[in-house]
């Protein structure tokens, strides 16, 4: 873990080389339901690539929390409603189901906001007072996380999002999560003990605070049942695809025991540009490299999952609402990230991705 933050820009890696020999794999490969533009086609097409191109669903909750109605026995909003029962309607048969959810802000700094008519609303009293080791956080937050297990029974199931970004931004608050991590996990592990539950790690936030960060995720692993990764190595690399022979790999000290899974990963296509603050450079050689080097290194992990963030990319989402928002700088860093480019054209990357599917998953 160490060797991988030190020479991440520097040191060679296994190369681009074919996927290891045989006809198998050990991990489900997969996809979250994100649109590329704000339009039923769109929807349809995640949908698409969903089915045709994978063996996993992802549904990936980082809009917030309907704290007040689960708190109050009360009935989502139907807006919440209805994109529940879409995915619940839309997982194809046979698909393994990756469901996060998370207590924590988009932000990483603090208790996650309302999810109501939309996603983040702010939060209101006694909610924004409140801190995650709050008996009423802790037993809504569980009631939650039973209702959508009941639900969608899923495979796998994550509890928090990057969590170690909230210790990175907010140490003050670090205590009172594990807290609540403690004890959900518990009841978690008590009314469903096949289901693997755990928290997602950033990867580049722990290489680059490896000091501070490192301590923080160990605690965490007490509550995890899988080592599960949010990883976007070009932001730490400055785009090159030499990372070091055990960029993945060396993190396993964390939890040598524990099944490795990648919650979220991608590589921009094209250059990450303003308002992102800084240029990085991005190619659809660069990304079909990624794809090869990402699947032969967790095939030899025996990963349980792999997760390609983003089916297409979202330009026309970006020029109609995110291009604006407050969040545009960080919203830019995964505009490219597609196997399909903004106009639903293959990349080279998805041939590669596509001869890791044809293999019969173990």
């Amino acid at each position: 873990m160490l060797a991988a933050a030190a020479c991440v820009s520097g040191c060679g890696g296994d190369g681009p080389g074919g996927g290891p020999s045989g006809a198998t794999r050990a991990f489900a490969l997969g996809f979250t339901d994100f649109p590329s533009a704000a339009t039923q086609a769109a929807v349809d097409d995640a949908y698409r690539v969903i089915r045709e191109d994978g063996d996993l669903s992802v549904y990936h909750m980082d809009g917030g929390v309907p704290w007040q109605e689960v708190a109050a026995g009360q009935p989502y909003h139907p807006a919440l409603e209805s994109d529940l029962a879409r995915q619940s309607a839309r997982r194809p048969p046979g698909h393994k189901l990756y469901l996060s959810v998370t207590p924590i802000d988009f932000h990483r700094s603090g208790l996650a906001p309302h999810r109501g008519a939309a996603s983040n609303e702010p939060l209101v009293a006694p909610w924004d007072t409140l801190s995650f080791d709050d008996p009423l956080v802790i037993d809504t937050f569980h009631a939650y996380c039973e209702q959508l297990i009941t639900r969608f029974s899923p495979d796998w199931f994550a509890y928090a999002i990057e969590a170690n970004l909230l210790h990175l931004n907010r140490p003050d608050r670090w205590a009172a999560f594990l807290t609540l991590a403690d004890t959900l996990t518990a009841r978690l592990h008590r009314d469903h003990p096949t289901l693997p539950v755990f928290a997602t790690l950033q990867l580049e936030t722990l290489y680059t605070h490896l000091a501070t960060n490192g301590a923080a995720c160990q605690q965490l692993m007490a509550f995890c049942d899988v080592l599960a990764l949010s990883t976007y190595p070009y932001v730490l690399s400055g785009g090159s695809t030499a990372l070091p022979a055990d960029y993945w790999s060396g993190v396993r000290t964390l939890a040598p025991d524990k099944p490795l899974a990648i919650g979220e990963t991608g590589w921009p296509a094209e250059p990450v540009t303003a308002p992102y603050p800084a240029d990085i450079p991005g190619s659809e050689a660069a990304q079909a490299e990624y794809v090869r080097r990402l699947l032969s290194d967790l095939e030899a992990q025996d990963a349980a999952f792999v997760n390609w963030f983003f089916t297409r990319d979202y330009d026309a989402f970006w020029a109609s609402t995110f291009s604006t928002s407050p969040d545009a700088a960080i919203v830019r860093l995964w505009k490219d990230h597609g196997l399909y480019d903004s106009l639903g054209t293959a990349r080279p990357a998805l041939a590669d991705w596509k001869a890791w599917q044809a293999r019969r998953r173990r």
